[in-house]
């Protein structure tokens, strides 16, 4: 989930469903925005998760998190996510990724962020399998 220039930043406004009574995004909404984004991110290279489990039989479950909140997100705030990859092993990465909002004609601010470590298993098994090279390139 490295960043480059062929991956585009997944952009996700803030609509009410995404707040809480206080009108902020509410905290457990970014498990679901980072999700999402991770899927695009999947769709961006002819994946996705279902593809994954029946063509390739392999999952990437969370297996733990830790999450940041920076400043509060708003309704009607148009957000950018990103991801890098910040460490690569055989059976497992840690992905960070980043909410930040984007104002215009200022540089984006950072909203939330969250250290993900996920786990490449088997869909038969649910034991670890090494992460293919494949899932790592642009082109499939």
């Amino acid at each position: 989930m490295t960043h480059s220039s062929d991956d585009a930043p997944f952009l996700f406004r803030v609509c009410y469903s995404d707040t809480d009574a206080a009108g902020f995004v509410y905290h457990a909404r970014y498990l679901e925005i980072f999700e999402r984004s991770r899927a695009q991110w999947l769709y961006q290279r002819n994946l996705s998760p279902s593809k994954l489990v029946t063509e390739f039989g392999i999952l990437l479950p969370v297996r733990e998190l830790t999450m940041n909140f920076h400043k509060p997100g708003r309704l009607d705030d148009l957000l950018s996510i990103d991801q890098v990859i910040e460490h690569r092993g055989r059976t497992q990465i840690k992905v960070k990724q980043t909410a930040k909002r984007i104002n215009e004609g200022s540089e984006p601010e950072l909203i939330a962020s969250a250290l993900l470590h996920i786990v490449c298993v088997d869909t038969t098994t649910l034991k670890p399998k090494g992460l293919p090279d494949w899932l790592f390139t642009a082109d499939q």
